[in-house]
C-alpha cells in the first residue's frame, strides 16, 4: 500500500474519488458495510474526500502527542517496583548509617539469603564479633537494609516487599491491566455517550490524578488502588484519541493510521526509561511519568470532536462547522448545499429517509427487537468455535508476551536502562514490517512468521549461558520484535476472522482474554528469581503454540469477508490449512469494514 501526500490548490473544490477496479465496485454493490453506509452520509462524505491534508495531519499529530504521554505510564512498573539487593539488619552491628556491604555481612548473613540471619550463640550478648555469632543456626528477620547504589528508593526499599511479601510486587503491574479491562470499558462507553473529548477529559483526569496520588501514597495498598486507576486512564487515553484520530481520516488511511500510532507509543514507553537514568527515587518518577497527562486538559481546546460521532449524534450544524475549518486549512471548498441544509437526513429503519434536528428525534416504528449477540453465539458451531478460541489464545499470549518481556528487560544482564530502552524501540521496526507485508504475505503467513520468529528467539536465549549477555539480549529483542509485530497483526487478522455481526463482541472477548495475558505477566516475569531463564522458555513455549496454531485458521487476503455466522462457519473450507496468501493484495477501500471493528475495540 503506497502512501502518498498531495498538495491541494487554495480554493479548488474536492478531488473525484477515484473508481474502483469492476471487481471491487461489484463487492461494494453485493455487501456495503455498516461503516460504508454511514459514510454515504453528505457530511462524511464531504469530510472523507479530503486528501490528508494539514488538518488531518493536525489532529493525528494531537494523537501522537497523546500516545507519547500515555505510554510511560503501562511500562513504568519495571522501575517502580525494581527488586533491588536486601539483605537482614543485624542486631547491634547496623546502625542508622549502615551500608549494605558491611564487613559483618560475611559472617552473619547466610551465604545467597536476604531472608536470614545468624542467630546469636548467647542472647544477652550485645557486641558485633565473629565469635558471638553461629552458623548452625539461622533466624527469620523482619527488617532489612536495601543496596541503594542503582536506586534510591523503589516502592520494594519503602514497603518492604521482600521475602514473604514478595509475592505483592508483581501487583502493581496486574492491577494496571485490571484497571486496563475496567476503563476500555467504561471510558469507552462514556466517549460513546457523551463524545470522544469528554472521554479524553474523564482519561487525563484518572491517568494524571491517579498517577500523582500514587506517589504520595503512604502505603502499598493505596499505590495498588491508584494503579488501578492510572491504568483505567491510560488505555482510555489511548484508546479514545485513536478512535478520534482515525474517524477524522477516510477509509484510505486508516490501515497506515491505525498502525503508525504504534509508533509514539514505543517512543513514549523508551522515555521512561531515560527518565528513570536521571531519576532514582520511584516517587519522582511517578509524577515525571504522569504529571505532563494534565497538558491533554488543552484538548479540549485544541483537539475538535470527532465529526462522526457528532453525526451520529444527529449535530450536524456542529458537524459542519468542523468540516468548514478543516477545508479551510486544507485550501478546499464545502459544497454550498450542506452549509444551507441544517437538518440532517437519517434514514429509517424502512429505507426511507427521516428528517430529524437530533437523534432523539427519528422515531423507530415497527422495527423489530434486536436479539442480543453474545460471544455464546460465537461456540456454538465447530469450525467458529476452534477459530474462536484460537484467537482468544493469541491475543492472551501476545499480551502476556509483549508486557512479560518488557518486564523481563531487567534480568538479561548488562545495563538494565539500555536493554529497558532498546526493547522499547524494536517496536518501530516491528510496526514497519507489519504494514510492509501484511497484504503481501496474508494475514496468516505474516501471524504465524512473526510468533514462529518471537518464540523460538525467547525459546533458544533460555539456554544460552548468562556469559553471553549480548546474545541473550540480541535474541530477547528479535522475539520483543516478533511479539510486537503479531501485536499489531492480530488486531487485523481477527477483526477479518469474525462476521460482521459479531466484529464488536468477538474483538470484545479477545480483548477481554489480552487483558487475562497481561494481569498473569508480571508474575511470569517474577519466576526469574527462581530461575533466571525460566520467563523467556515460558514466552518462547507460550508463543511457538500460539504460531503454529495459527495454521490452522483460512487465510483473509483478497477473500470477501462474512457478514453472517453461517457464511463465517463455511468461510474457508476450500482452503488447506497451509495455503497462504503470499501475491494478493487488498483494496484499501475494503479495509473499512474492519476497521469500523478496531476503532472501538484497540486497545
Amino acid at each position: 500500500m503506497m502512501v502518498r501526500y498531495a498538495q491541494v490548490e487554495q480554493g479548488a473544490p474536492f478531488p473525484d474519488t477515484p473508481e474502483d477496479p469492476p471487481h471491487i465496485t461489484d463487492l461494494k454493490q453485493k455487501r456495503p458495510s455498516k461503516m460504508e453506509e454511514m459514510e454515504q452520509d453528505p457530511i462524511l462524505t464531504c469530510l472523507y474526500r479530503m486528501r490528508f491534508g494539514a488538518s488531518q495531519l493536525y489532529v493525528y499529530a494531537l494523537a501522537w502527542v497523546a500516545v507519547i504521554i500515555c505510554a510511560p505510564v503501562y511500562v513504568d512498573y519495571n522501575f517502580l517496583v525494581r527488586q533491588v539487593p536486601a539483605r537482614c539488619v543485624v542486631p547491634s552491628c547496623d546502625g542508622n548509617d549502615t551500608s549494605f556491604n558491611e564487613s559483618f555481612v560475611q559472617w552473619a548473613i547466610p551465604e545467597n539469603q536476604q531472608c536470614k540471619v545468624y542467630q546469636r550463640s548467647e542472647a544477652n550478648i550485645t557486641e558485633c564479633e565473629e565469635e558471638y555469632f553461629s552458623n548452625d543456626t539461622e533466624t527469620s528477620c523482619s527488617e532489612w537494609v536495601y543496596d541503594t547504589s542503582l536506586f534510591t528508593s523503589t516502592t520494594v526499599t519503602e514497603f518492604d516487599l521482600v521475602c514473604d511479601s514478595d509475592w505483592l510486587r508483581p501487583l502493581a503491574g496486574s492491577m494496571y491491566m485490571v484497571g486496563m479491562l475496567l476503563g476500555a470499558i467504561t471510558i469507552g462507553d462514556l466517549a460513546d455517550r457523551f463524545g470522544r473529548k469528554m472521554g479524553i477529559l474523564v482519561s487525563v483526569l484518572l491517568l494524571g490524578g491517579g498517577g500523582v496520588l500514587s506517589a504520595v501514597s503512604p502505603n502499598y495498598t493505596m499505590f495498588l488502588v491508584m494503579r488501578l486507576l492510572t491504568g483505567a486512564g491510560g488505555v482510555g487515553l489511548f484508546q479514545v484519541t485513536f478512535v478520534l484520530a482515525v474517524e477524522f481520516i477516510g477509509a484510505k488511511w486508516r490501515t497506515f493510521v491505525g498502525i503508525m500510532i504504534e509508533v509514539p507509543f514505543a517512543l513514549g514507553e523508551a522515555m521512561t526509561g531515560v527518565f528513570a537514568i536521571f531519576i532514582r527515587d520511584w516517587r519522582w518518577l511517578q509524577v515525571a511519568v504522569t504529571a505532563p497527562a494534565f497538558l491533554l486538559l488543552s484538548y479540549m481546546w485544541l483537539m475538535p470532536e470527532s465529526v462522526r460521532w457528532l453525526v451520529s449524534q444527529g449535530r450536524k450544524s456542529d458537524a459542519i462547522k468542523i468540516i468548514n475549518k478543516a477545508a479551510k486549512v486544507n485550501g478546499v471548498e464545502v459544497p454550498k448545499h450542506l452549509l444551507e441544509d441544517t437538518n440532517p437526513e437519517i434514514p429509517t429503519v424502512d429505507g426511507t429517509i427521516s428528517v430529524a434536528n437530533s437523534k432523539d428525534d427519528l422515531v423507530k416504528e415497527g422495527q423489530p427487537p434486536k436479539v442480543k449477540k453474545t460471544v455464546l453465539d460465537l461456540l456454538k458451531t465447530p469450525n467458529m468455535r476452534r477459530r474462536s478460541f484460537n484467537m482468544f489464545y493469541c491475543w492472551a499470549v501476545c499480551t502476556l508476551v509483549y508486557y512479560g518481556l518488557s518486564s523481563n528487560s531487567g534480568n538479561l544482564g548488562g545495563n538494565i536502562f539500555v536493554n529497558f530502552i532498546a526493547t522499547m524501540l524494536i517496536e518501530i521496526p516491528s510496526y514497519v514490517f507489519s504494514y510492509l507485508v501484511l497484504d503481501r504475505m496474508g494475514r496468516k503467513g505474516t501471524l504465524t512468521f512473526v510468533l514462529l520468529l518471537g518464540g523460538g528467539a525467547c525459546f533458544i536465549s533460555g539456554f544460552i549461558p548468562k556469559e553471553i549477555e549480548w546474545l541473550i539480549v540480541t535474541l530477547s529483542l528479535v522475539g520483543k520484535f516478533g511479539i510486537a509485530a503479531a501485536f499489531a497483526i492480530v488486531y487485523v487478522y481477527s477483526a477479518e476472522i469474525f462476521p460482521t455481526e459479531y466484529r464488536s463482541v468477538g474483538i470484545g472477548a479477545c480483548s477481554m482474554c489480552a487483558r487475562i495475558g497481561g494481569i498473569l505477566a508480571p508474575f511470569i516475569s517474577s519466576l526469574a528469581s527462581i530461575y533466571q531463564p525460566l520467563p523467556l522458555l515460558v514466552f518462547g513455549v507460550l508463543s511457538i503454540i500460539s504460531g503454529l496454531l495459527i495454521i490452522l485458521l483460512p487465510e483473509t487476503v483478497g477473500c470477501e469477508l462474512p457478514q453472517t455466522l453461517q457464511e463465517s462457519e463455511d468461510f474457508g473450507r476450500d482452503q488447506s490449512i497451509w495455503y497462504f496468501s503470499c501475491c494478493k493484495s487488498r483494496s484499501n477501500d475494503l479495509t473499512g469494514e474492519v476497521n469500523e471493528g478496531l476503532e472501538e475495540q484497540k486497545i
